[in-house]
């Protein structure tokens, strides 16, 4: 949430928001408690103070720290990893596949642009037009739900005529209840076709994922829905120390570029008792890890990414795995009928969900020998037909998943 940009809020609400955005497009002024920045936001805070219902915070300010901070904080003890539009780059975008691999890895959140189709109703999509990621044209409001669900979502680069083509835009239903299956929670971007957020919030009340999810917008019928939710404040590189605290008590978590972050405004989001999870992805995917090694280096207590696979190995958090076992068509209780050849899956051990891309071994005898297969759809890999019954399949893990052994 940027309070100088929110969004549709009550009449007072907006007046503010459009002083406030002028005032931050002109040039940036001092720091001190008289920039009448300072007194727009606080009015905007004081609107929203009714509506919101924080947990109680426990941390003793230091203002002191917010000025010179000396040894930057630690973080949380868990890196908290919000997988930008999910795991982009394992599945397309919009897709539930890409929200499915991105909690294999056991991030925290997948971020979800959410816009909202003619007839009402909330789905998955960055850009404001179907144009870029689907065989579609127009925007996403002249459109309806059904219409936006007929498009085929891989219809772009690199994905077209790949194995994830065709696919759906997903429904926002439908990756709550894939959070809801992972343990976790949604980062919600809630762009500007949406009308009803407050429709948006009773629908992740719907799932039981207020306490895990985060709101990126400034409306207050967030908070009317939901006083317990968390929202987020999407700082510049202006606010000072006191602003920022003072901000912290409403929004709680901190968001944008890591350019806008010195180790004192973490310090002031953390005195009150805010979380700062900045983009770790400004500099491109070479440069990720490096990014989130910054963010963390100046207490942030994560990062969103466009990479997750790479952030949770850099976290030290590599999940656990296990070999699963698929028959084909008439092989036994666990056959699919859709499925021909028998299947061998790498899968996140706690949540089921697939691991593309790895490399499975699999043998026969004490030797070791044997052929490599890699996953795809679903973290599956096609066994070859031959004596391969009863093989074993081994995994020998990587930085973001541990290794597992199993039987074909």
């Amino acid at each position: 949430m940027t309070f100088p940009t929110a969004r549709r809020a009550v009449r007072s609400l907006i007046a503010v928001a459009t002083l406030t955005a002028g005032l931050a497009a002109g040039t940036i002024g001092a720091h001190a408690d008289d920039d009448p920045r300072v007194d727009e936001i606080r009015q905007i805070l004081a609107q929203l103070k009714p509506l919101a219902k924080p947990p109680v915070c426990d941390q003793v300010p230091e203002p002191d720290r917010w000025e010179h901070v000396g040894t930057p904080d630690e973080g949380s003890d868990n890196v908290i990893i919000s997988a930008h539009r999910g795991a982009n780059t394992l599945a397309p975008e919009n897709t539930l596949k890409s929200y499915e691999y991105a909690f294999a890895y056991g991030v925290d959140l997948v971020e979800v642009d959410v816009q909202q189709t003619k007839d009402g109703q909330f789905v998955a999509l960055h850009d404001s037009t179907v144009d870029r990621t689907t065989n579609g044209t127009g925007n996403i409001t002249d459109l309806t739900y059904d219409e936006v669900r007929a498009l085929d979502a891989a219809d772009y680069e690199p994905w077209k005529g790949g194995e994830y083509d065709p696919a759906q835009i997903a429904s926002l239903e439908e990756i709550l209840a894939l959070a809801k299956r992972a343990g976790r929670g949604v980062e919600l971007d809630i762009k500007a076709s949406v009308t009803e957020e407050g429709k948006v919030a009773d629908l992740v009340k719907k799932y039981g994922l207020i306490e895990e999810s985060i709101f990126n917008t400034g409306d207050p019928r967030v908070f009317v829905s939901a006083p317990d939710a968390r929202v987020i404040y999407n700082r510049s590189d202006w606010e000072p120390g006191f602003l920022i605290y003072e901000i912290g008590q409403i929004a709680k978590v901190f968001g944008s570029t890591l350019a806008e972050y010195t180790p004192e405004s973490v310090a002031a989001a953390h005195d009150a008792c805010a979380i700062v999870l900045p983009h770790a992805y400004d500099a491109g995917p070479d440069q990720e890890v490096a990014q989130f090694q910054l963010a963390r280096s100046i207490g942030a207590d994560g990062v969103q990414t466009n990479q997750p696979a790479l952030i949770v190995a850099a976290a030290g958090e590599a999940v656990d795995s296990k070999i699963v076992r698929k028959r084909g068509n008439g092989h036994g209780d666990d056959r699919e009928s859709g499925r021909k050849d028998d299947q061998v899956c790498l899968v996140n051990a706690d949540n089921g969900f697939g691991f593309p891309g790895k490399t499975v071994h699999l043998a026969k005898g004490d030797d070791g020998k044997g052929i490599d297969l890699v996953t795809g759809d679903g973290g599956c890999a096609d066994v070859p037909a031959g004596n391969l019954r009863g093989a074993k399949v081994s995994f020998a893990g990587d930085g973001a998943v541990h290794a597992s052994t199993g039987r074909a």
